[in-house]
């Protein structure tokens, strides 16, 4: 489960669980502010929760040297890389931050890769990059591969069967996404080239100014994909709440009355 940290949100982020009556297994922050980001992780290893802070490789090596270091002086041992989405960085694959981590931290965090089971747009060679870059050269013992959002259930499995023929029983958590601003997600996917099928925009779209169907339908749609993704035997889903924890709880409440979870 994923919360992005601000001033504003920071409370509710806190108080998650007072709202989902799920089973979390870990959380991952977005990363923003440092300080900011670190009051909230300090909490959670307080209360015992398993917290993933993200490491952006936009970032400098002077940067990144910076926060890994202060991730390790305050106990953190697990991190996400997510590569980003600009363009130009001094640091551009993910795998180039690996090769740092490989080096001076070995063995001391476990590391979790974002990854798009579609192809991102400054990476049209995506499965040739994860086999040659990340699988082959870089791959930790205790690398976990989460997925970004997936709105048609094919491209994981198509993205899962390559990594498979490339190395077996490689671990993909695949994302979950509620859609709270169809504009924004429409938007988001053309720039990171992933999927959003024609039939759920139209779907969507033909309610967009009917909240209650439209709220219904995104749940529906999102206890779908999930739904086939237990029948596929996948044991763990990551959400992106974008900060809207209820809406995760609504569709677990779906979930239970309707497909006997």
């Amino acid at each position: 489960m994923e919360f992005y940290i601000s001033k504003k949100n920071f409370l509710e982020v806190i108080n998650f669980k007072k709202i989902i009556n799920i089973k979390i297994k870990f959380v991952t922050i977005t990363y923003n502010n440092f300080k900011l980001n670190k009051k909230i992780i300090n909490y959670f290893l307080k209360k015992n929760k398993n917290i993933i802070p993200h490491i952006i490789c936009k970032n400098n090596v002077k940067n990144f040297n910076y926060l890994i270091n202060m991730y390790y002086i305050n106990n953190v041992k697990n991190i996400m890389i997510i590569k980003g989405d600009e363009k130009i960085s001094n640091f551009y694959y993910c795998y180039n931050f690996l090769n740092i981590i490989k080096n001076n931290y070995n063995n001391i965090f476990n590391i979790y890769l974002g990854v798009y089971t579609e192809f991102h747009q400054n990476n049209l060679k995506n499965i040739y990059d994860f086999k040659n870059n990340i699988i082959k050269k870089n791959l930790f013992f205790k690398s976990v591969f989460i997925s970004q959002y997936i709105y048609d259930f094919n491209s994981y499995c198509y993205f899962y069967d390559d990594l498979n023929k490339i190395k077996k029983n490689i671990s993909i958590v695949p994302g979950i996404m509620p859609i709270n601003c169809l504009k924004k997600i429409i938007s988001f996917s053309n720039i990171c080239k992933s999927n959003i099928p024609v039939w759920l925009i139209k779907k969507l779209l033909n309610n967009f100014f009917k909240k209650k169907n439209f709220n219904k339908i995104n749940i529906e749609i999102n206890c779908n994909i999930i739904y086939k993704m237990k029948k596929f035997k996948i044991n763990f889903i990551h959400f992106y709440t974008m900060n809207n924890a209820k809406i995760i709880n609504n569709i677990f409440n779906f979930l239970i009355n309707n497909f006997n979870f």
